[in-house]
C-alpha cells in the first residue's frame, strides 16, 4: 500500500519491532510510517480504561504519521 501511494501506517507491538523493520526493508519501504504498540501483556486482562488509553494514543500517533508535522503524510 505504501509503495502505491496509499496512506498507510504499520502497527506492531514492541516485541515484533525488529521483525517489522526487517520486513519493511525487504519489501522496499524501509521508511514506512510505523506505530509501536505496547507489549500485549500490558493490554490483556486489564481494565477497559487501560486498553482505551492505549487505543487513543495509537490513533493519535497514526493520525500524526499520516499528517506529519508539515501537513503532508510521512515521517
Amino acid at each position: 500500500m505504501v509503495k502505491g501511494g496509499l496512506p498507510s501506517v504499520v502497527l506492531v507491538t514492541e516485541r515484533f519491532t525488529t521483525l517489522a523493520k526487517a520486513s519493511m526493508r525487504g519489501n522496499g519501504v524501509p521508511d514506512a510510517p510505523m506505530v509501536v504498540l505496547p507489549k500485549t501483556e500490558l493490554t490483556e486482562y486489564v481494565e477497559p480504561e487501560a486498553v482505551r488509553s492505549v487505543a487513543q494514543a495509537a490513533v493519535a500517533e497514526i493520525v500524526s504519521q499520516w499528517v506529519g508535522d508539515n501537513g503532508s503524510r510521512g515521517r
